[in-house]
Parts: C-alpha cells; structure tokens; sequence
C-alpha cells in the first residue's frame, strides 16, 4: 500500500463553547443590522452543508464564528444556484443579485430587505473591516466556472474559493499577517482538492468528473467508461493518488512553515486543514479508492478531539515528528 510519506503530521485543536456571551458597544451596536434569528439561519446552513467546518468553527471567539457562518453560508448559496435555478438567465440574475447585495455592504447605507446572509456579513464587515476583494473573487469564481484542465487550474480555483473564506476569516480575527495568508491559500487549495475527491463517486454517478484533464490523460482514464459503470480501477487510484498527494503536502507545508510563525489568534480560521488532513490519511488507508464506504462516514467526535488538541497545542505537527537536537 503507497503511503503520502513519512512525515505524519497529526492534525490537533482547541475548544471554545459555541455559545459564549455576546457583548456590544451601544456605538457599535447602532451599526449592526442582524437578529439571532439571522445568525441562526446562517448556523443551521453550514452545519447542514459544511459540516466539518461548522466544528472547527466552534473554536473561533464569537464574532469571527459569527462571521465565518455568514461567509461559509454565502458560498453554500453560490453553490446551490445552478441546481436551485433551471435556466441560463435566471442563474446569471442569481449570481448578479448576490454580487450587487454583497458589493452594496461597502457602498450602500440601505441595509432594509437584505437576506439573512447579508446581514451577518453587513456586521461583520462594520466589525472587522473585511476586504471585499475576498468576497468579490468568490462570487466572481463560482460564476464563471471555467473547466479545470490542468492540476494547476485546479489550485488556482481553491485559492480563488476555499482560500478566499480563510482570508476573510483571518481578517474577522484581526489577522493581517503575511505568513497566515500563505497558510490560508495553502489549506484553500488543499481543502479544494479534498472536497472534489470526496465528492467524486456521486459526481460519476451523474456523469460528471472534476478531475483535471491533464490527470486524466496522463492516467489514460477513459471517462465515458467511468460514467457507464463508477467503479475503482488502478488507472483512476494512481489519478487519486497524484492529485491527493498535492494537496496533502501542501498541509505538511503550512503546518512547518508557516502556523509557527502566525499570530497565535489566526489559528482558529486556520484549523479548517485538520479535517481535511484527517480525511486525506483515511484516504491513504484506503489505498486512494475514493469508493471505499468508510470514507462518507464523518466521525464527529474524533474531528473534535482532534481540533481541541491542535487548538491547545497551538499547532497539528505531531511532536514525534519534529526534529530534535539530540
């Protein structure tokens, strides 16, 4: 069986109770527009559709919990826009109407008749000034869709994506910090990455596949066959293999490289890489079949002591796996 390598980085972290008390300045709180019945829908939309990351968020101080549900929660809407609406014009007034709703937080004092995601985003964006750039490049990635041809692409769109939500997060945590960019576009790429191979088998049953067309010809994966009969074959495990081991070492990186030398306060945004990295070595423990049951299943408990032991340690590098002086 192929292993990733021998460098096993253990993924650990910190638990904050999700329910903390919420103070607010009589100032600040002219400014802020969302109810709890707001911040609750954006709560119960992320735990539906992005569970893992509804449990790495409850180690974030509240606003940036708060924050991160109404970012996590606008790109679970962007994503369900081409099967909630059926034509071409309708989905691209969908895309325009969030665009214009988000781009009018930042110029626009109207906060009346706005969504529920909105407005968590509207509060968070008065508390944490948070770039629209962030936002604006999510929307304009999940519009655009471009075929993702090369292994290369397909990062590109992670750090488009995923990475963007990190970003903002980063900034909801008052985190400017150059080495906790790196490490946020590093886990966007990756979590990209995981996600399209966890979703593969439903894909194929659908006659879709996310894999990048160099892949696949490299691999001399007949993708017209795995549309016929979405089975493991070893010319789609070595694929797996190959696309997995990028992402897998780039969360190695990040966890070397760069969570040593971050603000200890951007961990929170960051520990969105330890289920990720969880589910890439069950991954491996499957030998790259990507149709092996264990891998849906989420293990709910383990994810959370895992994330409380990265949280308290500060890092998910196990320490058996760190170099020493003797």
């Amino acid at each position: 069986m192929r292993k990733f390598t021998p460098l096993a980085l253990r993924l650990c972290t910190a638990h904050r109770s999700a329910f903390s008390v919420r103070t607010i300045t009589s100032t600040q709180s002219k400014a802020l527009v969302s109810t709890r019945d707001d911040i609750e829908y954006c709560r119960r939309l992320v735990h539906k559709h992005d569970y893992e990351t509804y449990l790495s968020s409850l180690f974030s101080p509240r606003y940036a919990r708060e924050a991160l549900w109404g970012l996590r929660a606008l790109n679970i809407e962007l994503l369900t826009i081409p099967t909630h609406t059926r034509t071409p014009s309708a989905i691209s007034m969908r895309y325009a109407f969030w665009h214009n709703t988000i781009m009018g937080l930042y110029t626009q004092p109207q906060t009346q008749n706005l969504p529920p995601v909105a407005r968590v985003l509207h509060d968070a964006i008065q508390r944490s000034k948070i770039s629209r750039t962030w936002l604006r490049r999510l929307i304009s990635e999940r519009q655009t869709s471009t075929a993702i041809n090369t292994l290369d692409d397909l990062q590109k769109h992670g750090e488009r994506t995923i990475a963007c939500l990190i970003h903002a997060h980063l900034e909801s945590l008052d985190v400017r910090n150059m080495h906790a960019d790196n490490a946020a576009r590093a886990i966007g790429v990756s979590s990209t990455i995981s996600h399209m191979l966890r979703s593969m088998p439903e894909q194929l049953a659908h006659g879709r596949c996310d894999l990048p067309r160099d892949i696949l010809a490299k691999h001399n994966i007949n993708v017209q066959e795995l549309y016929k009969a979405p089975k493991n074959t070893p010319e789609l495990q070595n694929a797996v293999y190959e696309v997995a081991t990028t992402a897998y070492t780039k969360l190695c990186g990040v966890a070397e490289l760069h969570i040593p030398n971050s603000p200890r306060q951007a961990l929170p945004a960051l520990l969105v890489a330890v289920p990720v990295k969880m589910w890439l070595e069950r991954l491996e423990h499957a030998n790259f079949d990507v149709f092996d049951p264990r891998l849906r299943q989420t293990h709910a408990v383990h994810v959370m002591w895992k994330l409380w032991k990265a949280r308290r340690k500060g890092t998910w590098l196990d320490v058996s796996n760190q170099q020493t002086g003797n």
